[in-house]
Order: structure tokens, then sequence, then C-alpha cells
């Protein structure tokens, strides 16, 4: 009924987990930041916060694709 599980599996799990999700959320929260920060800027330093913004965001829904092909894919 049960698998036998290795405890270094465990311990990647849990390091790989808490990689992702902090990640993620960082990615996420430079979004946010970019985006205010682009609201209440003039000139070129807009600009700059509006590429953060971009380049985050793309990083954000490339992280979020590769998660769920990862959790899709069954590994043998």
């Amino acid at each position: 009924m049960f698998g036998v599980v290795e405890m270094g599996q465990i311990v990647e799990v849990i390091w790989v987990s808490l990689l992702a999700g902090v990640g993620i959320t960082a990615c996420f929260s430079f979004v946010v930041l970019g985006l205010a920060r682009y609201v209440d800027s003039h000139g070129g330093v807009r600009v700059a916060w509006g590429a953060l913004a971009l380049f985050t965001f793309a990083l954000f829904i490339a992280g979020m694709i590769f998660a769920v092909q990862v959790m899709l894919t069954k590994s043998a």
C-alpha cells in the first residue's frame, strides 16, 4: 500500500519546493513593484521600471509553465 521513500528524496522535495515557492513569489512581487513604480515615475526611469515588470512577468509565466509541465510529466 505504501511505497518506500528514501530520505534523500524527501529532502530533495523539500528544498526544491521551498526554492520554487520563494522564487515564484519573489518574481511576482517584482512584477508588482515594477508596475507600481512605472505608474508613479516619469521619463527614462519609467521605461526601466516597465522593462523590469515585463521581464519579471515573463520569468513568472515561464516558471509557471515549467511547473505545470513537471507536474504533468510522469517519471518512470
